[in-house]
């Protein structure tokens, strides 16, 4: 009987699903148009591809920094007695700075100085006979003179004698001695009015002149040995930094103070080597910098310029990034104590700027996919009769950005043609699509812009 039983079931239970009425579902009617296993299109947006010439413009950030400045140092050794200056004070060129204890020196100095005077009179001496010597000399030479012509007179005499027999030999001889005395003495008499009258010898007179020399030179040097203990402002600037006090010993060479010169700066930014070639020295540059706007959190606009590119990039740690140094001409309001000058040494600035204008094919940058593989974006085909517009895959470049388009280069690419903006992340290649209509996607404004490293 169970066999029966179970056909029984099989039949009832067919019945009530093939025969209407008998309580089955109603089998569901097919929607008109519909072909069977067709997958409907996808609903996208698209955008129109453009062709324009924009200019790159890119920004980098840096630090302002003086042009000049000096880590003044002591010039000699000693102990500071006066420093009468303080950060942030302003001094100007010339403005002493620091004095070292110099008591030893000022005597030594003063000694070296008596010394020349004495020279000078040495050779002031040497360059013109005194009156009295000159004097003397002129009175022994006519003593001489005297004594000379007694001599030749007596002589004279003797001799008239002797060759009348009335004269001793010996009192003619002794008669000619004394001549030949009185001569010789006469010569020498003349020889010292000579020298005293011409003053001293060529040679003496070089020989003082250079000892006068050596010693004012030796005075000059340590003069300047003086001066190197009184330390003074090389140029106008501002104490950035204090290295002594008083009481300290210094040595030679050691470090005072930082001085700064703030009426012109420079900002150094680097630049990344996609858009280094964009740049070049004396073009101008527009800078931001807050805090110079006299306004709390303001910012303000400075004009600069490029003034030297550094040619050679921080390779070695995996930059490529390349310094560019910019100048600009810094404010300083003189009306307050000590001046206060715009733009101080760190502020931050952020540099734009802007390249040669080029030829670009524009998408908007919601059309760019980007995969491990690369970006790419999808091209709408053009549509054919009967049959759903589809797309195509290109992989892309990006380039150049402005506003919210970006530079692109790819396959086969070209003004005019649409590109997905929306839904571009569910495509596949040459996969349906249904562009819906609305309102069009917005196009950028202004130059092209990006981000230095």
């Amino acid at each position: 009987m169970l066999p029966l039983q179970v056909s029984t079931t099989v039949f009832c239970l067919t019945a009530l699903i093939l025969i209407p009425g008998c309580g089955g579902p109603t089998p569901p009617v097919a929607a008109a148009g519909a072909s069977a296993g067709a997958a409907p299109p996808t609903l996208v947006k698209a955008a129109v591809i453009r062709q324009e010439q924009i200019a790159p413009e890119f920004r980098a950030t840096g630090n302002v920094r003086p042009r000049h400045f000096s880590i003044v140092a002591s010039g000699a050794d000693g102990v500071v007695a006066e420093f009468p200056i303080e950060v942030g004070d302003f001094v100007q060129q010339g403005t002493l700075i620091s004095k070292l204890r110099m008591e030893s020196t000022e005597l030594e100095l003063a000694e070296q100085e008596a010394m020349v005077r004495a020279h000078e009179a040495e050779l002031a001496e040497l360059q013109s006979p005194r009156k009295e010597d000159v004097d003397e000399a002129r009175a022994r030479q006519s003593a001489m003179e005297v004594t000379f012509s007694n001599a030749q007179r007596r002589l004279e005499e003797l001799r008239a004698l002797s060759k009348r027999g009335a004269a001793n030999p010996s009192e003619v001889k002794d008669a000619e001695d004394a001549f030949d005395a009185a001569q010789q003495n006469l010569v020498a008499a003349q020889a010292v009015f000579q020298k005293v009258a011409s003053g001293a010898r060529d040679e003496q007179k070089q020989q003082a002149a250079a000892r006068l020399d050596a010693q004012q030179k030796h005075v000059e040097f340590l003069r300047s040995e003086r001066e190197k203990r009184l330390t003074k402002a090389p140029f106008d600037g501002f104490v950035v930094e204090e290295h002594t006090y008083i009481g300290q010993w210094l040595s030679k060479g050691a470090p005072i103070l930082t001085l700064a010169r703030l009426d012109e700066v420079e900002v150094e930014v680097q630049i990344d080597q996609q858009y280094i070639d964009q740049v070049s020295p004396g073009r101008e540059v527009l800078l931001t910098v807050q805090g110079t706007n006299g306004q709390a959190g303001a910012a303000r606009e400075w004009k600069g310029r490029v003034a030297t590119i550094v040619p050679r990039s921080n390779w070695e740690a995996g930059s490529r990034s390349f310094p560019v140094i910019i100048r600009i001409e810094n404010e300083v309001d003189q009306t307050t104590v000590p001046p206060t000058p715009a733009l101080r040494e760190g502020m931050m600035a952020e540099a734009s700027f802007q390249g040669r204008l080029v030829d670009a094919i524009l998408v908007p940058k919601d059309s760019i996919v980007r995969t491990s593989r690369g970006s790419f974006i999808f091209v709408v085909n053009p549509q054919t009769a009967n049959e759903p517009q589809s797309v195509r895959q290109v992989m892309v470049t990006t380039g150049i950005g402005t506003g919210t388009w970006i530079q692109v280069t790819g396959e086969s690419l070209a003004a005019g043609q649409q590109v997905v903006t929306e839904g571009a992340e569910r495509l596949r290649a040459f996969q349906a699509v249904q562009i819906m209509t609305g309102e069009p996607a917005a196009e950028g404004q202004g130059t092209a812009n990006g981000t230095a490293g």
